[in-house]
């Protein structure tokens, strides 16, 4: 065989073995890129903790990330901004200075790369004012009677509040004791924390 069919033979293997590497090495390359891609990519996205004004925006990432909140009030000019202080896989942003009664769109941008709901930015609504506002509870309105003087307000009565002081009137454990079958009874005696206090013997 001469030298020139060696040299030929030589080098194809050579360059097969190169290719194979290449092609291997390749395909390695590429499962990282899409793995890595998937490790970065924002999902169980929640909206918590919305008010009036504030909303809490929690995604999580398979791999430590630092991200950025973009919304606004239009999908097309999410203008603000809500970056998060330091990396992790748990995220959470909160938003700030809202308006009440609007709906926000919203994405999540990591590195250079923006995702959102499959195409469409995410949202949320805040409170309205009257939702925020705590229930009020109407007092009695007061009725207004005329005298020959003139107008005299009467309120509306409330009912009056009963204190207990025992069944027999009595909060002294000694009384108790002595009232015993006499307009007391061991009802009062205990309700009062007599015993132990007083020998319930000597009251019978």
């Amino acid at each position: 065989m001469s030298n020139s069919k060696v040299t030929k033979i030589t080098a194809i293997l050579i360059g097969t073995v190169i290719s194979l590497f290449l092609i291997m090495g390749g395909f390695k390359l590429i499962e990282k890129v899409f793995t890595r891609a998937a490790d970065v990519e924002p999902r169980d996205v929640v909206v918590s903790e919305l008010t009036q004004s504030s909303a809490k925006i929690s995604w999580a990432t398979g791999q430590d990330t630092q991200g950025v909140v973009e919304y606004g009030t239009s999908p097309t000019s999410m203008n603000f901004f809500g970056p998060e202080s330091q990396m992790g896989k748990s995220h959470s942003v909160d938003l700030t200075l809202l308006s009440p009664g609007t709906t926000y769109y919203f994405q999540i941008r990591i590195g250079e790369k923006k995702y959102d709901n499959g195409g469409v930015p995410w949202t949320f609504t805040t409170k309205t004012r009257e939702e925020s506002l705590p229930t009020q509870i109407s007092s009695p309105t007061p009725t207004v009677s005329q005298s020959a003087g003139g107008i005299t307000p009467t309120p509306t009565p409330i009912s009056s509040i009963k204190i207990d002081t025992g069944g027999c009137g009595e909060t002294d454990c000694v009384k108790i004791c002595q009232k015993i079958n006499k307009g007391c009874t061991l009802n009062d005696f205990v309700k009062n924390k007599c015993i132990g206090k007083v020998n319930i013997n000597n009251c019978q």
